[in-house]
């Protein structure tokens, strides 16, 4: 019986025994590993099974580990261990959104009960439902496979003149909307630290306010230079104009109008939005992390600069060589607040790495000779386990 059972666990057993009895040393070895083997499980083509099975049925070959099941099915363990593979799979399924285009039309008026001779009269806005609004809502927003664009219309010629800036005609809403689309695709909602990812959502931002800057500014050209189609919003490239600081002519910018869009963006963005839209890109780089694998939360700057090279690279124009001189500053704004949130949530991720993720991270840290090593040793486990449990 016993030659029976040594002859299941082979020669790589064999090594385990170091002249000790080779009964006794394996039977010690399967009630030590029983329980965790037959308790931890992992997932397989949406199978859970144990780790037992797991190794039990891996083996190796010259395409590297693989799992076979009992219905004689294939899966290469080194792909099932990376996770670039399961981010590539989520960045594909990104490419068969049916994006849509809604337009909300918000009623403006003046508030007649409140009108004031001498003063500027109150503003109301309502919905199509008739719904008062509370505040000026936004002018757009993207949500993952949808674009809603807001037109304000007004109840007089004189207050539509004032609110038509808001509307996409002189606004460019939709370009900027549709760049956050643009972003998704190339790569924002990637895998990488929570600081960078933090920093990329805010520069998200930036990028898109720069193609709805590009935006007003081909349409300042193509109306006749017409000074009104660059909207409050970009006070500074109007100012600019008017002081004759840049002079747009063609319809691609020159390379100093080019720096002067980049900085000047980036500059008014973090000025007037960032305190406004930091707990939002905040709770956004979160949410994109959620599923992430602890091994994927790892800081990687060379993703990063390649996602961003993407984002910034905007009518054909790499505008990434100036911002990417510009984004320490918000680095530099990230709280400690911020930071110690983000430390509970790496810690969280690493307390319950699955096993394939452990094997990952093994693999990462310790090198692909332990990694091996420790498949190799978790297979003799099991095929000891399997021959000396506790039931044998």
């Amino acid at each position: 019986m016993k030659h029976t059972k040594l002859k299941k666990v082979g020669f790589c057993a064999g090594m385990l025994l170091c002249g000790v009895s080779g009964y006794s040393l394996m039977h010690h070895v399967a009630q030590n590993n029983v329980s965790e083997f037959n308790k931890t499980e992992v997932v397989i083509d949406k199978d859970t099974i144990s780790i037992q099975q797991f190794y039990y049925n891996l083996s190796y070959t010259p395409q590297g580990w693989v799992y076979t099941t009992p219905q004689g099915k294939s899966f290469n363990v080194d792909s099932l261990c990376d996770y670039h593979k399961q981010e590539i799979r989520r960045q594909n399924s990104l490419k068969n959104i049916q994006l849509k285009k809604q337009i909300d039309t918000i009623y403006v008026s003046y508030d007649k009960k409140l009108y004031q001779k001498y003063h500027e009269p109150k503003i109301i806005y309502k919905n199509a439902y008739a719904d008062s609004l509370p505040h000026m809502p936004s002018m757009g927003i993207y949500n993952y496979d949808v674009i809603t664009i807001r037109e304000f219309k007004a109840d007089n010629p004189e207050l539509q003149k004032k609110i038509d800036i808001y509307n996409n005609c002189y606004n460019c809403t939709f370009d900027h909307e549709y760049s956050h689309y643009f972003n998704t695709l190339n790569g924002i909602r990637t895998w990488n630290s929570y600081p960078i990812k933090f920093v990329e959502c805010c520069l998200d931002e930036i990028s898109v306010n720069i193609k709805q800057c590009l935006s007003q500014r081909l349409n300042y050209i193509i109306n006749g230079r017409d000074i009104n189609f660059i909207t409050p919003r970009f006070d500074f490239y109007k100012n600019a104009i008017e002081n004759k600081t840049i002079k747009p002519q063609t319809l691609q910018p020159t390379s100093d109008e080019v720096k002067f869009i980049a900085n000047s963006v980036f500059d008014a963005w973090m000025k007037d939005k960032f305190d406004i839209y930091i707990k939002q890109e905040c709770s956004r780089s979160e949410y994109f992390l959620k599923d992430a694998p602890y091994v994927a939360i790892l800081e990687d700057t060379s993703k990063h600069n390649d996602v961003m090279g993407k984002i910034f690279m905007i009518n054909g124009i790499d505008f990434w060589k100036y911002i990417s001189l510009r984004e320490k500053e918000i680095f530099e704004r990230i709280t400690p607040e911020m930071q110690q949130k983000w430390q509970f949530l790496c810690d969280n991720k690493f307390q319950n790495m699955s096993h394939l993720e452990k094997l990952e991270f093994l693999k990462i840290t310790q090198g692909p000779d332990k990694y091996n090593m420790t498949l190799n040793k978790n297979k003799i486990k099991a095929r000891i386990i399997s021959a000396f449990g506790k039931d044998r």
